[in-house]
C-alpha cells in the first residue's frame, strides 16, 4: 500500500490501488481498514515531500559559499560532486583546466567548505525518445540546480558529522585500495567491500549488466548475511555471549550501512538482518521485507524510483515467496537454477523497462557465478583487505589468486556479454501490466499447482516479440545527435526499417590526465539505447549519406549493436567511408552502391533516389538524397547537399512536390537556396543541428527563406528529437525539448 500511495500519480497504479482496496472490502474488512490507513499516510506524506522539495533560488545567484556533502569524484578532466548552500543541495560539475587543479580537486574531502564563484543552470531534460531524465532523477535527490564553477576560493575546515566522518573513513578505504592493489582487482574489492563501481572499466560493468550478472556487484543480503553470520560466529568463539554479540551487530550494521555507500539494497539487507537479530524467528522473512520497505519509503519516498529499490525489493520478495518450492528440490544445482529462475521472472519487467534486453545465458552464469562470488571472489576480498593491512607480507600470495580469479572472470564476462540477447524493447503500459500479472500467476501457481499459470508469462514475451509487426502506424525519427544528422524510419507494421546517418561525436588528442574513463559517444549513448528501447534487433538498410565524420562517425557502433542487412554507399567514398564499408562487410552486412535512378517499394511506401548523379565536384553534392512517399505524404532527405546540387535536382526533376523537408547542410547558408524552396514548396522543415555550434547553423537567412514560404520548422537544437507518426496519413508531430 505504501508503493501504491507513493506511485498514485500513475494512473495504473491508481487502478491497482482501487481494485485492492475494493478487493480488501469485500473479503477482510478488518484488514481493509489497516491498508486504507496506510495508503493514506503515505499519500499525505509523499505529498508533502513533493510540496516541501522547491529551490529558494532565482538562479541569477553568482557566488556561493558552499560545503562539500558528498565524494568528489573525478574522471580525467571532470570532475562532480554535491555541495550545500544555506538549505540548498547543488550538483556541481567542473572542468579542469590543469594537472595541477586536478590534484587540488583531489585533495577536498567531505565537509570542506569554499566560495564558489559561477553560473547556475537548471538540469537539461531528455531530449530524445528513452533518454535518461536528468532533471527528474536530480529532483529525487532533491537537487534543482547545477553549479558550474569559474573559481574556488578560500576553502577551510568545518566541523563534520558521524555520518559525514564515516564517508570519510569510507572514502580513505577506496583510496587505500586504489594505491595498494592493482587495477583491476582494486576496482572489484572496492565494489564489494565499500559499493563503490565507478573503478571498474565500463565495458566490463556494461557486460556484468547485459548478462544480468550486475547484483553479484552490488552489497546486499548475500554480503550482509556472510558478514552478520561470520562475525556472529567469531563472537560467540571468543566467548561474548549472544545477547551481546547480538547487540554489538546491532550497532555494527549501520556504520557497515554509510561503509558501503548506503544504496538502497544495502539498506534493505541491513534492516532484514536487524529485524532477524531483535526477533530471531518470531518475525516471517516477508514481514522483515515488509518492515524494510516501509521504513525507507518513510525515510525517503523518492527512493521508490532508485533501480536499486525496485530490483532488490522485487527479486527479494520472489525469492521468499517461492522459497518452500526451490527447499524442496533436493539437488543443489538444481536449487540454483531454480533460485535463478525465479530471481530473472521476477525482476524482468523492471529489466525490460529500463534496459530493453535480457540474456538467455543469465541463469546458467548466475548458477556458475553466484557460488563464485560468495564462497571464493566475496571472501577472498576481504581477506586480501584485511591481509594487506595487518600483515602486508603474506598479501601477494592472496592478492595473485584473486587477480587470477577476477581476470579470468571478466574474459569469460566480456567475450559472452553481445551473445543471445533478446531484444524486446522497453513495454508499453499495457503490456507492463500483463507482464505484472502474469509473473504475478506464475507465482501463484507453486501455491496452486497449475501447470498452465507457469507458462503465462511466455505468452506474454511472444506477445512482445510480435507486437510491433502488428502496429498498424509508422514513423520518422530526427534523432537529437548534436551537429550531425540521425534519421530513424519505420513503416507500419514494420514491414521495414531504414536508418539514415549515425551522427559522430569529435574526440580530440587530449593529455593523459585528461582522458575519461568513457567519453560520450552520439551511437552508443543515444542511437543504440534509442534503438534497443524500440526493440530493434534488425535494421533493413543504413543509408550513409556521404563521408563526412559528424553523418557516419559513430556508424560501428550501430554495426555492432545490430543486425544490419543493407549498407547503401554514394559513388563519393573517402578513408572514413571506406573504414565503415570494410566495418559492414566484416560483420556480414551487404555493402550497395546507390545513384540516381534507383528505386525500390515497400507495402504502400515508395523510396527514390535522385542524387548521386556521379558528375558531383564536392562531398556535400554527393550525398544520397532520398525522395519517400510515406503516410500520404512526401518526403525529401538530402544530406548535407549544397546549392549546386539542389539546381542539378531542379534541372533533372521537373517536378517534385515536397510536404517534409530535411534541410541539407543543418541549415547552412549554402543550401535551402530559394530557388530550391520555390520548386519544392514544403509545408514542413526539419533541421539537425547543435545548440550553440561553433558554424553559427542554422543560418539567419535559411530560417528567414523557410518563413517567408511559410514552412513550418523544428529544429533539433530547439526542439529536441522530431517524431512524425503516420499510418495512411501524418497524425502527430511530436517534440522533445530541451
Amino acid at each position: 500500500m505504501a508503493v501504491l500511495s507513493i506511485l498514485t500519480k500513475s494512473v495504473v497504479c491508481f487502478v491497482l490501488s482501487v481494485a485492492y482496496h475494493l478487493f480488501l472490502f469485500w473479503r477482510k474488512r478488518a484488514f481493509f481498514f489497516v491498508c486504507a490507513s496506510g495508503y493514506l499516510f503515505f499519500s499525505l506524506w509523499s505529498h508533502w515531500i513533493d510540496r516541501h522539495n522547491v529551490t529558494t533560488l532565482s538562479g541569477h545567484e553568482t557566488a556561493f559559499f558552499v560545503r562539500f556533502v558528498a565524494p568528489i569524484y573525478i574522471d580525467g578532466d571532470r570532475i562532480k560532486t554535491v555541495v550545500q548552500w544555506k538549505q540548498e543541495r547543488l550538483q556541481l560539475i567542473y572542468r579542469l583546466r590543469t594537472e595541477e587543479e586536478k590534484q587540488e580537486w583531489d585533495a577536498l574531502q567531505i565537509g570542506t567548505a569554499c566560495l564558489v564563484k559561477g553560473a547556475l543552470e537548471r538540469p537539461s531534460l531528455p531530449t530524445n525518445p528513452y533518454a535518461f531524465n536528468y532533471r527528474q532523477y536530480l529532483f529525487y535527490h532533491r537537487i534543482h540546480w547545477i553549479v558550474r564553477p569559474t573559481s574556488l576560493e578560500r576553502c577551510m575546515r568545518t566541523h563534520v558529522t558521524w555520518v559525514e566522518r564515516l564517508q570519510i573513513i569510507r572514502q580513505q578505504g577506496i583510496r587505500y585500495i586504489q594505491s595498494h592493489f592493482p587495477h583491476d582487482v582494486g576496482a572489484f574489492m572496492q565494489a564489494l567491500i565499500y559499493g563503490e563501481r565507478s573503478d571498474i572499466e565500463p565495458t566490463v560493468l556494461a557486460s556484468y549488466q547485459k548478462l544480468g550478472l550486475i547484483h553479484l556487484l552490488a552489497i546486499s543480503g548475500l554480503h550482509m548475511t556472510l558478514l552478520a553470520g561470520g562475525c556472529f560466529y567469531l563472537f560467540i568463539r571468543f566467548g561474548i555471549t549472544r545477547e551481546r554479540a547480538t547487540v554489538i551487530l546491532l550497532c555494527c550494521i549501520p556504520l557497515y550501512v554509510i561503509l558501503s555507500g548506503a544504496a538502497p539494497s544495502v539498506m534493505r539487507a541491513a534492516v532484514m538482518t536487524s529485524c532477524f537479530l531483535l526477533f530471531s524467528s518470531r518475525l516471517r522473512t516477508l514481514d522483515a521485507l515488509s518492515v524494510a520497505c516501509l521504513l525507507l519509503l518513510l525515510k525517503d519516498p523518492y527512493m521508490i524510483f532508485h533501480l536499486g529499490f525496485q530490483l532488490s525489493f522485487l527479486v527479494c520478495f520472489a525469492l521468499i515467496i517461492c522459497s518452500s518450492f526451490i527447499q524442496n528440490e533436493r539437488s543443489m544445482i538444481r536449487q540454483l537454477f531454480m533460485t535463478s529462475f525465479i530471481a530473472q521472472i521476477g525482476a524482468l519487467p523492471i529489466l525490460l523497462y529500463h534496459f530493453y534486453e535480457v540474456s538467455i545465458l543469465s541463469i546458467p552464469l548466475n548458477i556458475m557465478f553466484v557460488p563464485l562470488y560468495s564462497f571464493v571472489i566475496l571472501p577472498l576480498s576481504f581477506l586480501a583487505w584485511f591481509i594487506h593491512v595487518f600483515m602486508p607480507f603474506v598479501s601477494p600470495i592472496i592478492t595473485y589468486v584473486l587477480t587470477f580469479v577476477i581476470e579470468h572472470t571478466n574474459k569469460l564476462v566480456t567475450s559472452l556479454a553481445d551473445s543471445f540477447l533478446l531484444t524486446l524493447g522497453r513495454p508499453p503500459t499495457w503490456l507492463l501490466i500483463a507482464y505484472i500479472i502474469s509473473i504475478a500467476l506464475f507465482f501463484l501457481s507453486f501455491e496452486y499447482k497449475q501447470i498452465i499459470f507457469r507458462f503465462s508469462f511466455l505468452f506474454v514475451i511472444i506477445v512482445h516479440f510480435v507486437w510491433p509487426f502488428f502496429r498498424p502506424s509508422g514513423e520518422v525519427v530526427m534523432l537529437d545527435v548534436g551537429q550531425g544528422d540521425s534519421i530513424y524510419i519505420e513503416l507500419p507494421y514494420r514491414k521495414a526499417i531504414y536508418m539514415i546517418d549515425t551522427g559522430g561525436t569529435m574526440s580530440f588528442g587530449d593529455e593523459p590526465w585528461r582522458k575519461r574513463k568513457q567519453s560520450f559517444r552520439v551511437g552508443e549513448d543515444v542511437i543504440v539505447p534509442f534503438l534497443k528501447a524500440k526493440g530493434v534487433r534488425t535494421l533493413d538498410a543504413l543509408i550513409v549519406t556521404h563521408g563526412d565524420f559528424d553523418h557516419i562517425g559513430d556508424a560501428s557502433d550501430v554495426l555492432n549493436a545490430v543486425r544490419v542487412r543493407k549498407l547503401f554507399v554514394g559513388m563519393h567514398k573517402n578513408d572514413l567511408l571506406q573504414t565503415v564499408m570494410a566495418h559492414a562487410i566484416n560483420k556480414g552486412t551487404h555493402v550497395q552502391m546507390v545513384k540516381s535512378g534507383d528505386r525500390w517499394t515497400v507495402g504502400k511506401a515508395q523510396f527514390h533516389i535522385l542524387s548521386p548523379f556521379g558528375n558531383e565536384e564536392t562531398t556535400n553534392d554527393g550525398s544520397i538524397v532520398l525522395y519517400a512517399f510515406m503516410g500520404g505524404a512526401y518526403w525529401l532527405f538530402t544530406g548535407d547537399l549544397e546549392e549546386k546540387g539542389e539546381q542539378q535536382l531542379i534541372t533533372m526533376y521537373r517536378s517534385l512536390p515536397v510536404d517534409i523537408l530535411k534541410v541539407g547542410h543543418h541549415g547552412s547558408n549554402t543550401s535551402t537556396s530559394e530557388p530550391f524552396l520555390r520548386h519544392i514548396r514544403p509545408k514542413v522543415a526539419l533541421i539537425s543541428v547543435g545548440r550553440r555550434n561553433r558554424y553559427g547553423h542554422p543560418h539567419r537567412e535559411v530560417i528567414d527563406r523557410l518563413r517567408d514560404y511559410h514552412v513550418r520548422t523544428f529544429r533539433t537544437d530547439e526542439h529536441g528529437a522530431i517524431v512524425i507518426r503516420f499510418s495512411k496519413q501524418i497524425s502527430t508531430i511530436q517534440t522533445f525539448s530541451p
